[in-house]
This record gives C-alpha cells, structure tokens and sequence, in this order.
C-alpha cells in the first residue's frame, strides 16, 4: 500500500498541488541562487524555506512533507510560479504527453513538467 508520500502524481493532485500554491505567499530570499519562503496554509505566520533546483522543476522544502522525503510539494510549486513569472505564466502537468498537448514552452523536471504561457 502506498503512503502519502509515494503515492502517483496523478492529473488530479498536480492541479490540486497547484491550485494549494496559488494562495501562497513567496518572499524572494535569494531569487538569483533559487531560495524563497513560503507560506504555510495551516500555519499562520510560518514561512516553509525552498530551494529550488537548478536544473528544471523541483527542490526541496522545510514542510513536513518535504521533510520526509516528498517531492514538489505546494510550497515548491509556488516559488516555481514566481521564479519562472518573468518568462510567463507557468501550469503543471503530471506527465509529458499532458504538457506536450498544451503547445507551449515546455519545462521539465522530476516527476513533474511544465508550460510556460507568454503574457
């Protein structure tokens, strides 16, 4: 049986994932090396510390989720959306041939890809 943490990504949890982060707050730290805090949806005035990777979607996050071994969680994906914000609007999509369909810039990551839509 699966746990939470190694459970698929699923069309279903990536849109969930991603509609979590767009109520997030992001404070840019260290923007340049890809450090930001985020908030915590549960937590009022806690900020979670990501750090993103620097090759394609993904990093790491100080969440309890992250803290146990889960990837790209809701904070990740919310510091991706401001990091790539000046190069468009950024959606996520749980597998290639999901991004690929949406005819835009294409970014990849681990287990997670993205599009960029220009402004």
């Amino acid at each position: 049986m699966s746990s939470p943490l190694t459970m698929p990504r699923t069309p279903m949890r990536v849109k969930a994932l991603q509609d979590a982060s767009r109520r997030l707050d992001v404070v840019p730290v260290e923007p340049e090396r890809g450090h930001y805090f985020v908030t915590s949806a549960a937590k009022n005035g806690t900020y979670y510390e990501v750090t993103l990777n620097e090759d394609g979607l993904g990093g790491s996050c100080t969440c309890p989720w992250g803290r146990h071994g889960g990837e790209n969680c809701k904070h990740v994906l919310a510091a991706l959306r401001v990091h790539y914000a000046h190069e468009g609007q950024l959606s996520f999509w749980p597998n290639l041939n999901a991004a690929q369909r949406q005819h835009r810039r294409l970014v990849r990551g681990e287990q997670l890809y993205g599009t960029l839509r220009r402004h």
